[in-house]
């Protein structure tokens, strides 16, 4: 998967756990599957909507009621949610509050190897600085990415690299480039 595409899947919140759901066979259904996250039905239609036009799930027809379709992965849409259940399967429940964040995955999969603020602009682009910085500082908090500083350079250099919960991924996240 392309890094446009990578970081298009990533803005919204629900969309790649949606996929692992669907990956495994659960009811495909937008009541279900907001329960099953506790999760409101807005914000998991507003996924479901983005990952329909993302060409990874179509609405099933003739199942389900027309103001309560059921959903079903398109080919494209099972490999994804293959990676998708992956990833789901090594973060925990409480990992996701932080991997949710819209820039979250894609910076932890930019940071390895370690890279200075400005290749990370320049590699995620079209982050903001504001996203950039927020999302740094929140997952430096929760001690998934590391901010070095070499005192001894002239300027002194800023670098990230992934730490924790964050190395650990890094592998399955550069997974998502081949599928």
């Amino acid at each position: 998967m392309l890094n446009s595409e990578f970081f298009l899947l990533c803005s919204k919140a629900w969309s790649i756990q949606i996929l692992a759901y669907m990956h495994a066979q659960n009811d495909p259904r937008i009541s279900p599957i907001a329960h099953h996250f506790s999760a409101g039905r807005t914000s998991i239609s507003g996924a479901l909507r983005h990952l329909i036009e993302m060409g990874y799930l179509g609405k099933n027809s003739g199942h389900g009621h027309p103001l309560r379709p059921a959903y079903v992965l398109t080919p494209k849409g099972k490999a994804i949610a293959e990676w998708a259940a992956e990833l789901d399967g090594f973060l925990e429940s409480n990992h996701w509050k932080i991997a949710r964040r819209s820039w979250a995955l894609p910076i932890i999969r930019a940071v390895a190897p370690a890279r200075r603020y400005g290749e990370l602009r320049s590699i995620l682009n079209p982050v903001t600085d504001r996203a950039l910085s927020e999302t740094l500082k929140a997952l430096g908090e929760n001690q998934w990415v590391s901010r070095r500083i070499d005192g001894d350079s002239s300027p002194p250099s800023v670098t990230y690299l992934p730490l924790g919960i964050g190395k650990l991924i890094v592998p399955i996240l550069n997974e998502s480039l081949n599928v």
